[in-house]
């Protein structure tokens, strides 16, 4: 029977201690504990580590035996520990990573700068897309990852949560509520909401349905005319957004943002291909798992 790796450590130590007792107190456990150990380490083994025939316990030929040869062992063990470690530290790659159009100004480049910080070996390539063309590039494998708004899940795909965010309603800064603290999305319920034009970011236009029925009303939509997240279509009074407010610049003239309250929000995940898992996307996936 092959030994523990745990036991030959205790080994070790109870033979440069020359004594049972200190071994223990070096080891962190009860002498009783450290005894019953190396009893066990010799059954497994089949011969005898202390000659306990004297007044003094002493180390046998074959316990001196496997002291220097369990010096080298637990070495070795140390230094493949090390390189696992330091391997994955030190992923290196290539990734192509796609950007929903929310995450341009908060979650993109959060993650960005996480992945320099902690896998400065994975060189991160972004690009913008709709959710819908992000995920069948994905499965298509024209993209490594992607950083999609309001999805939940699809066949093929994996996905880690990056974060959920509160929303705001976006509205004009002349609008009569544009001045308030918060917003019941209920006192909007005469407005116009701005939705998605394409079935390509229906997770957003559904998460926006859901969010006015559970507040007891359907709410009257209009697609947005314009890819800018609503900005020209609020402007020109077309109606109002419910969004996030990382989706855009610290300034924005014209605009008003103000949170929707009860608290409701909108996720942001991370997509990759099920079953591709690369060092360089693990690396990328423990950079965000430590921010």
């Amino acid at each position: 029977m092959q030994p523990e790796l745990r036991l030959v450590r205790y080994w070790v130590a109870v033979a440069e201690e020359g004594n049972i007792t200190r071994a223990a107190e070096r080891l962190h456990i009860s002498q009783p504990a450290l005894s019953a150990a190396i009893k066990q380490l010799e059954q497994q083994l089949g011969v005898a580590l202390l000659d306990r025939s004297g007044r003094v316990v002493a180390v046998t030929d074959a316990g001196a035996v496997l002291l220097e040869q369990g010096r080298e062992l637990l070495g070795h063990a140390d230094r493949v520990v090390e390189a696992v470690r330091a391997r994955d530290a030190a992923a290196v790659g290539r990734l192509r990573i796609g950007m929903s159009p929310t995450a341009r100004y908060g979650v993109g480049p959060a993650l960005l700068a996480a992945c320099a910080d902690r896998a400065p070996g994975v060189m991160l390539y972004p690009a913008e897309d709709t959710t819908g063309a992000l995920l069948r590039d994905v499965r298509g494998g024209r993209l490594d990852l992607a950083v999609l708004f309001c999805h939940t899940g699809a066949e093929g795909i994996e996905l880690r949560a990056l974060r959920d965010e509160p929303a705001v309603v976006h509205m004009r800064d002349d609008h009569p509520l544009a001045g308030r603290a918060s917003v019941g999305l209920e006192e909007l319920a005469e407005e116009t909401f701005l939705v998605a034009d394409s079935v390509e970011s229906g997770g957003f236009t559904d998460r926006v349905l859901e969010m006015c029925r559970v507040r007891g009303f359907e709410p009257k939509t209009c697609p947005d005319p314009y890819p800018d997240l609503g900005l020209q279509a609020v402007r020109e009074g077309l109606g109002v957004v419910i969004y996030v407010r990382s989706a855009f610049p610290a300034e924005v003239t014209g605009s008003a943002f103000v949170p929707v309250k009860p608290l409701e929000t909108f996720p942001f995940t991370l997509a990759w291909k099920a079953g591709v898992r690369s060092s360089a996307i693990s690396a990328v996936l423990a950079a965000i798992d430590a921010v």
